[in-house]
Order: C-alpha cells, then sequence, then structure tokens
C-alpha cells in the first residue's frame, strides 16, 4: 500500500505535468488557421452572397423601368393607327383607322375631358378573360395589346389619359424582387416604375397646320382692307407738332409736361445751379433754344452738371434739350459744344 506521504505527493506531481501541458497547448499555434476560416468564411460568404442578390436587384428594377418605358413609347407611336406593327412601327399601305376614330373609337367624351372617367381609361394587367372583347376598338383594346407583350411574372395598370389638347399613356408596372433565403420576412422585395408619355400625330400636325394656314388666308380674302374701312373708319392721323419756341421758359414747361418733372433749385459744388427740369428718376433736363455756342458761360454750366451727376443723391443723369427758335428759326448746338457735352457724359437731345 502506498503511505499518504506518497500518494500526496503524486498528486501533486500529476498536477503539475497537467499544468505544463495546458501551458504547452495554450502557446502551441497548430490548428489556429482552422479555427480563423470557421469564424471568418461565414461572414465573407453571407457578404459575398448580398452583394450578388443587391446587384441582382437594381438590374431588376432597371429593367422593369426600361419595359414600362419602351411599352409606354410603343403605345404611344402606333396609338393613331392600329394596324401599326407595336414592335417597329411599321405598317402596311392603305391600312388605317377610320377618319373619325378621335371622336369614335377614342371617345367624344375624353376629347373634352368630361364623362365616364373625366377623359381617362384604364386596364390592368394581367387582365381578366375577355376584357379585351368590351373595349372593341377603343383606348381598352389599344391598353390590353400594349400589355400584351409584357414578360411573365410583371403585374400593372396602363392608363390613357384624353384632354381637349394633349393625350398620354402612361405605364406603372411591379414585380417581385429576388431576394436570399429568408430575408423576404425583413424586407420589402416590391419594386414598382412608372413612365408617361405624350401621344404625338406628325401626320395630324401637319394637317392642322395646313388647315390653318389656309383658313387664315380665304377669311383674309373676304374681309378687304377698303371694306374694313368702311365698316370700321381709321382714326386720323395725328397733327405733328412743330416745336418752336418763343422763349426758353415755355421750352422748359413742355420738358416738364412730357416727363412729369418740377423745376428746382439745388446746390452744387461749384455753387447753386436751378434745374430746369428734374424728374422722379433723377434725371437733369436741361433746356436751351435755338442755337448755342460753347461759351465760358456755358461751360461753367456743363462743370456743375458734372460735378452734380457725380457726387450728388438727386442727380443720377443729365439731358441737354435744344428747341428751335421761333425768332431766327435756329435749333441746335455748336459742334465744339456737342462734342463737349457727349465727351462729358451729357445726353444731347435736339427737337426738330
Amino acid at each position: 500500500m502506498t503511505s499518504g506521504p506518497d500518494l500526496r505527493a503524486a498528486r501533486r506531481r500529476a498536477i503539475r505535468i497537467g499544468f505544463q501541458k495546458a501551458l504547452r497547448f495554450a502557446r502551441s499555434e497548430s490548428g489556429s488557421y482552422t479555427l480563423e476560416s470557421a469564424l471568418l468564411y461565414p461572414t465573407l460568404v453571407v457578404a459575398l452572397v448580398s452583394l450578388v442578390f443587391a446587384s441582382l436587384f437594381i438590374y431588376k428594377h432597371a429593367d422593369l423601368y426600361y419595359t414600362a418605358a419602351a411599352t409606354a413609347e410603343r403605345a404611344a407611336y402606333t396609338w393613331d393607327n392600329t394596324h401599326k406593327e407595336f414592335s417597329t412601327g411599321s405598317v402596311m399601305p392603305n391600312q388605317h383607322d377610320g377618319l373619325y376614330w378621335r371622336t369614335g373609337s377614342d371617345g367624344l367624351g375624353g376629347m373634352f375631358s368630361f364623362g365616364s372617367g373625366f377623359g381617362q381609361k384604364r386596364v390592368e394587367w394581367p387582365a381578366a378573360e375577355g376584357a379585351g372583347e368590351a373595349g372593341g376598338a377603343g383606348p381598352e383594346r389599344k391598353l390590353l395589346r400594349a400589355a400584351g407583350g409584357l414578360p411573365d411574372g410583371i403585374e400593372g395598370k396602363l392608363t390613357y389619359r384624353h384632354g381637349l389638347i394633349d393625350r398620354e399613356v402612361s405605364v406603372k408596372l411591379g414585380q417581385t424582387g429576388p431576394l436570399p433565403f429568408m430575408a423576404g420576412k425583413w424586407m420589402n422585395a416590391r419594386m414598382e416604375a412608372e413612365v408617361r408619355t405624350v401621344v404625338t400625330e406628325p401626320a395630324e400636325l401637319i394637317r392642322n397646320v395646313d388647315f390653318v394656314r389656309t383658313f387664315v388666308v380665304r377669311v383674309k380674302d373676304l374681309i378687304g382692307k377698303p371694306q374694313a374701312e368702311r365698316t370700321v373708319p381709321a382714326e386720323p392721323p395725328a397733327e405733328h407738332r412743330r416745336l418752336v419756341f418763343a422763349r426758353a421758359a415755355e421750352a422748359a414747361e413742355y420738358v416738364r409736361s412730357i416727363t412729369g418733372g418740377v423745376q428746382q433749385d439745388v446746390k452744387a459744388p461749384s455753387g447753386r445751379r436751378l434745374l430746369d427740369v428734374l424728374d422722379a428718376d433723377g434725371l437733369m433736363h436741361e433746356v436751351k433754344l435755338g442755337y448755342t455756342a460753347k461759351s465760358k458761360d456755358i461751360e461753367s454750366q456743363i462743370v456743375k452738371d458734372v460735378e452734380m451727376m457725380r457726387q450728388s443723391t438727386e442727380v443720377k443723369g443729365v439731358v441737354w434739350h435744344f428747341f428751335r427758335k421761333e425768332k431766327d428759326g435756329k435749333v441746335g448746338p455748336s459742334k465744339p459744344l456737342r462734342q463737349y457735352l457727349e465727351n462729358q457724359g451729357i445726353i444731347v437731345v435736339i427737337h426738330q
């Protein structure tokens, strides 16, 4: 038999050996790749699958929008003639709808936006069995014809709106997008696309323009100018007034009457200046009568006008008016004076 001290020593030796083995196992790097792979690979697989399905979802949504756009565009292009080939728009000669299809098969009520649906016709796809028969040759049948080319798995609504001036085809499609595994319980896989297209008729536009041109010419020919003048007498031409004044004060009063300005005494940096006319827009009007030459007095007036135009807050611009004098019939500034005025930025107006 083993004595007590020997048994305790054996136990301590066994514990020490086990601890050393555990310590060596903890320090060992063998098997780390397997452990890391077990933790990382599922995350990478989930991310890769999510990326693939997200790309597929975006592609399906773009394809749905393209399908809606193509359906609406082809329906609008072939709307005026049910004999047109839907995909290409080609048509054989002498194959067309009746002359009055717009007021017949297209619906007179829709033309003026009243009646059932206020000028709107709508069909749903997939359509119920026999739905195309009820529409006859009307908008419902054309819409169902456009919807007939839709791929499987797509549902939606096709609408035709007929207003007084414009007509429009709208296509709203929807389908369920692809989602991985159980993702449909947490995410909405529904995708939709809506496109509107205006119905245009180049041939009808040409006919309408030609009709208007012909109609206007004929109406113009029916009522000639002599007959129109007898029916509505023309107003006599206004008598042209010759602007001739005996005194400068009369000319200044005339300028005040046409501009709505007033006479005003202002203080300029070079001295006081009596303005013949100052209107509400800040334009100063100087009135001269007869022929005017360049002199020191005139230059002094011009210097004050330029100072006010550049420094005063009341005067925004200066205009010099020259009127014909009744006594000698002369009018206007001398050539040096006119050139000097224009160089200083003053507007020159000669009234004949």
